[in-house]
């Protein structure tokens, strides 16, 4: 076995072209990890670095400023079957693998579930960070258990589904803070039985007229939706969706109902209240603000839930735009809207 050589940590580093948004700023220090083993090497290191940041495919935060702490840059690669038989197949997946791409890896070995998930930008480390969702289908779903490194105490964990805590976009690793856990690898229980999720209203539609629809039809025309609906950060930048969907008591929802009939909302999960979630983008919508423009950036024309840049080089009027939208809808609905992305900087 080599020696493990260590990188130096660099300092002031522009992280530009690290996130979707495309927006300037630096990491006082910098460091890409290629190993798990360089964490467990620079374990005392890391833990008295007193601000830390795990940055992965960067297309679900925002920076407003420079990064005054260190950056962690994870390059981590790799896919293992871990168990397998004529109907399951558990998954040992490495934290930089490109989710979209795993998502089609899976399909083209036939392992299901995850086709509902196709196209959100990001990483497989990311995923469970802010269990992903879309179409009907949350990431948790399908996580074992995730595999992290615990950065305060310089220890590697395991982390059970139960105990990874997950709620709509969060988890308990997304609760601890931004820099304690750094994930390695999330393990998959995938189903090679195809049971395609048709709940969302839009795939059911676009399905009604077969009598048997496979996981490659429902990953096909989730991919259209998206394309269609939400910008490629690629050719346009953005971190995807900027606002969570808020979630209201059930007299909040008959309140709105009664001066906003066409309020898009559903019911959801709850063991104590019943609770309805409001579509963030019909409000954002409602209130005037899908296509708008100030300056270089704006609110996307087709989805008003994606905050755009076009040639805008400062964080900061980006987050200028979404309180602005954050204040209106406050004061239309009564409903505070909390951003989906992670702030950063300053």
């Amino acid at each position: 076995m080599t020696d493990l050589i260590l990188a130096e940590i660099s300092s002031n580093i522009s992280l530009r072209q690290l996130n979707t948004f495309r927006v300037k700023a630096n990491a006082a220090s910098f460091l890409q990890i290629n190993d798990v083993a360089e964490l467990d090497a620079r374990a005392h290191e890391l833990a008295c670095s007193n601000q830390r940041f795990v940055l992965g495919g960067g297309s679900n935060l925002l920076f407003i400023g420079d990064y005054p702490g260190l950056v962690l840059f994870p390059q981590l690669f790799g896919k293992q079957i871990l168990e397998q038989n004529e109907k399951t197949v558990k998954l040992r997946i490495a934290a930089s693998e490109n989710w979209h791409e795993f998502v089609k890896y899976c399909l083209n070995e036939g392992y299901f579930g995850l086709e509902n998930l196709a196209l959100i930008p990001g990483t497989v480390g990311a995923a469970p960070v802010q269990n992903i969702g879309a179409y009907g289908v949350e990431v948790e779903q399908f996580i074992n258990h995730i595999e992290c490194f615990d950065l305060e105490n310089g220890q590697k964990l395991t982390l059970t589904k139960n105990q990874c805590e997950f709620a709509y976009r969060d988890s308990f690793i997304k609760r601890a803070g931004q820099g304690r856990y750094l994930v390695t690898h999330v393990v998959f229980d995938l189903c090679k039985t195809p049971k395609p999720v048709l709940t969302y209203k839009p795939l059911k539609n676009a399905f009604q007229s077969l009598s048997k629809v496979s996981p490659i039809d429902v990953f096909e025309e989730v991919c259209r939706i998206r394309r269609e609906k939400l910008p490629d950060p690629k050719e346009l930048p953005n971190a995807g969706s900027f606002f969570k969907n808020p979630v209201v008591t059930e007299a909040k929802y008959h309140q709105l109902i009664s001066k906003h009939p066409s309020l898009v909302g559903f019911p959801v999960d709850s063991l104590k209240l019943k609770l309805y979630k409001i579509a963030a983008g019909w409000l954002i919508d409602n209130a005037g603000f899908k296509g708008m423009m100030t300056g270089k950036i704006g609110v996307h024309k087709h989805q008003a839930l994606v905050i755009v840049n076009y040639s805008d080089t400062n964080g900061e009027n980006i987050w200028n735009l979404a309180k602005t939208i954050i204040d209106k809808i406050q004061h239309i609905y009564g409903i505070e809207l909390e951003p989906e992305v992670r702030i950063l900087g300053r």
